[in-house]
C-alpha cells in the first residue's frame, strides 16, 4: 500500500521529513532522535515500518542492510515524535494499516 501524505499529520509526529531519501546511500540524511520510519519502494509502497528509539536513525536504518525488511527498498523517510511510546504506538499503528510486505513480527 501507498504511503499516506495524511499520515504525516499524525498528533505523534513533531516533525518529519519533506521528501524520501535514497537508501541506503542516503543514511547520513537522518536525524537524531526518537521516532518512526519508513521504508519505500518505487512505487511508494510501504515495505517495512520501523522503530528508531534509544538510537539514532542512522542507526537502526543502517542495521537492515542486506536483510530482508530492505529487499525492494529504494528510498525512506523519518518521522520524529515526542516519546518512545508515542514512537511505538504509531509503529504499530502503521504496520496494521500498510500491512508492509518485508515486515517480521
Amino acid at each position: 500500500m501507498r504511503f499516506s501524505h495524511k499520515d504525516k499529520k499524525d498528533e505523534r509526529v513533531s516533525s518529519q521529513s519533506t521528501y524520501a531519501f535514497d537508501y541506503p546511500d542516503k543514511l547520513d540524511q537522518a536525524p537524531l532522535g526518537l521516532g518512526v520510519f519508513v521504508l519505500l519502494n518505487e512505487a511508494s509502497d510501504v515495505l517495512y515500518v520501523g522503530c528508531a528509539v534509544k538510537s539514532r536513525f542512522e542507526v537502526a536504518l543502517s542495521e537492515l542492510k542486506g536483510k530482508s525488511a530492505a529487499r525492494d527498498v529504494v528510498s525512506y523517510r523519518w518521522f520524529i515524535t515526542n516519546d518512545e511510546l508515542s514512537a511505538n504506538t504509531l509503529k504499530m499503528d502503521w504496520i496494521e494499516k500498510y500491512q508492509p510486505s518485508n515486515q517480521v513480527l
